[in-house]
């Protein structure tokens, strides 16, 4: 997601995203390197294409990010 180098990595913070399966189920996580929580929630939100994300920074919820139809709707 963001490019490491030297700099980067010493301003970063490890957050954790769960895309989520239909029944509300983590079916997988990704490390999301980013500088504030701001930052992290427009990554995990670029994420969700037809899963759900949950961004996680340790055991602090920052957000639940749900796919959306084109009309506006909610994936079933």
């Amino acid at each position: 997601m963001l490019a490491l180098n030297a700099d980067t990595a010493r301003r970063s913070r490890v957050y954790r995203a769960f895309r989520l399966d239909r029944a509300g189920r983590v079916a997988s996580a990704e490390i999301v390197s980013a500088e504030d929580d701001v930052q992290a929630r427009r990554q995990a939100r670029a994420m969700v294409e037809r899963a759900t994300i949950e961004l996680w920074d340790r055991t602090r919820f920052l957000g639940r990010f749900e796919p959306t139809l084109p009309d506006g709707g909610q994936f079933a």
